[in-house]
């Protein structure tokens, strides 16, 4: 009888070692809301109405899945480029600026994106528009590098070298 219930128990094992190694991976409950928040945040702070939400809603899926392919391509070349790391007169240059000139043209994608969000929005919300725009591009932003070029870690609560006082 054991024997019999012991290679099942295996496969339950596996079956299960598999779906979690899957959610660990690919991690599809956090994916889904990110996009929708983002989405509700700006028809919500713009006050978008049903007509404005749906012509926000077909750019959106416009976008995604021009985003969705700039993001194959390079991922694509990465994986080129990697595979021949170990390769030793191997000449990166041509695949950088291939990966390069792909970012260039999602960076354009976004630009051309939240013209034409721009676009469907009315005066009142011009003004909302622009200001979340200036917010969002300023909060990624970083501090200009300390005197020696190198930015020091903000967690790393070590006291200042060379009798330097620490940022404020």
């Amino acid at each position: 009888m054991k024997s019999k219930l012991l290679p099942l128990f295996f496969m339950v094992l596996i079956v299960l070692n598999g779906v979690l190694i899957f959610m660990l991976l690919k991690k599809p409950h956090e994916k889904r809301p990110q996009k929708n928040s983002q989405r509700n945040f700006l028809t919500e702070q713009l006050q978008f109405s049903e007509v404005q939400k749906e012509q926000f809603s077909i750019l959106e899926q416009m976008h995604s899945t021009e985003m969705n392919a700039f993001d194959d391509q390079i991922m694509k070349n990465k994986n080129i480029l990697f595979r021949r790391i170990s390769e030793k007169n191997f000449k990166s240059d041509s695949i950088s600026t291939t990966i390069g000139i792909i970012t260039a043209k999602k960076e354009a994608e976004v630009f051309r994106f939240f013209q034409k969000v721009r676009n469907i929005c009315n005066e009142a919300q011009l003004k909302s528009f622009d200001k979340i725009i200036m917010t969002a591009l300023h909060t990624g932003r970083r501090s200009p590098p300390n005197e020696g070029g190198m930015r020091r870690p903000i967690h790393l609560n070590h006291p200042p070298r060379d009798g330097r006082r620490p940022p404020r």
